[in-house]
């Protein structure tokens, strides 16, 4: 597994979905007819990542020093700044022999989540907890046959113990939410490649391409990312006047005429048990609902969510998810 992502682990994809409810297990729905949201799902072929830098590595902000070798460990993260949050569990920090993955390896020590990977931090840990329950039960699925990040999840949900689950659960749940998305409204964003893990990276000298119709998600910094720099952000270009339409059709109810508030709450920074959808990333809110749509993702937490996610077009899609990126944690 490459280092800092392989933890696509417990608690990921759990971070977004959105709502509350049962349905039965099954398999993933086709796509709809001309459609696959293709900009949320990158597919590449297989590739090494390249190496830490040699020798003993520095960041801004941070009194710790890491050697390559520590770096490249996703068994045991690197964690530049302990002092901004409070101790976290075992589960989080360390893979123990036979055991999953740590969550900080891909969900980062203060939640941020990596890039490919979602945001934890301050969802319910009642929510998070159902989500790992959904990945053991097959209830949750993606719709991109095989993705890397879904079968990594599922293998780490099914090795968690029900009491390292609840612990890393309480231990996001009890964090702040940091900024992480800054939304750039463009005709044009800058070249980009499809990465394995399921994310894009730049691509220096290539053409830029447009925004219409998609959003374009790239890390903020990504050898700092790859470091292991929790502070790192992501970028992601939209189309000119994608946040107008999104912010519409989020109050509205869009098609379904149900207002995203009546669930995620006034401010959609969640209510009671339902996460939070402000602030995520527009690449990760997108799969989710449609992975919903699509009838992949399934179980308790997004039946309230079937509705709405049917009848969101691919573009509507692309104007929400830009919007509610666009809105503070």
């Amino acid at each position: 597994m490459p280092p800092r992502l392989s933890l696509s682990i417990v608690m990921s994809l759990a971070a977004l979905s959105l709502a509350v409810l049962t349905l039965a297990a099954c398999g993933p729905a086709k796509a709809p007819a001309g459609a696959s949201l293709a900009w949320a799902y990158p597919t590449a072929a297989k590739q090494p990542f390249p190496p830490p830098p040699p020798g003993v590595q520095r960041l801004a902000g941070s009194h710790l020093t890491f050697t390559a070798a520590q770096i490249a460990d996703d068994e045991n993260p690197v964690d530049w700044f302990p002092e901004e949050h409070p101790a976290p569990p075992p589960v989080v920090a360390h893979k123990p022999p036979g055991g999953p993955t740590p969550c900080g390896a891909c969900h980062e020590f203060n939640g941020k989540g990596f890039l490919g990977a979602p945001d934890p931090a301050g969802l319910p840990a009642a929510y998070v907890v159902q989500q790992i329950e959904d990945f053991r039960s097959g209830r949750r699925l993606s719709w991109e046959p095989n993705r890397p990040a879904t079968r990594e999840m599922i293998a780490v949900a099914r090795k968690v113990s029900d009491a390292d689950l609840a612990a890393a659960a309480a231990y996001f749940a009890a964090l702040p939410r940091p900024r992480r998305v800054r939304i750039v409204e463009a005709s044009t964003a800058p070249a980009t490649h499809p990465n394995y893990y399921g994310w894009r990276d730049l691509a220096p000298g290539g053409p830029s391409q447009s925004t219409q119709g998609q959003v374009v998600e790239v890390a903020e910094d990504f050898a700092r990312m790859m470091l292991g720099d929790d502070h790192v952000g992501l970028v992601d270009y939209a189309a000119p006047g994608a946040l107008a339409r999104g912010e519409a059709l989020v109050k509205a109810g869009g098609h379904n005429g149900q207002p995203c508030a009546a669930c995620h709450g006034p401010d959609l920074r969640g209510m009671g048990e339902t996460p939070a959808l402000a602030g995520r990333s527009p690449a990760y809110l997108a799969r989710m609902l449609w992975d919903i749509k699509t009838g992949a993702r399934q179980g308790p937490s997004v039946t309230a969510m079937q509705a709405p996610a049917a009848h969101l077009e691919e573009a509507d899609i692309a104007d929400v998810t830009a919007y509610l990126g666009s809105l503070k944690p």
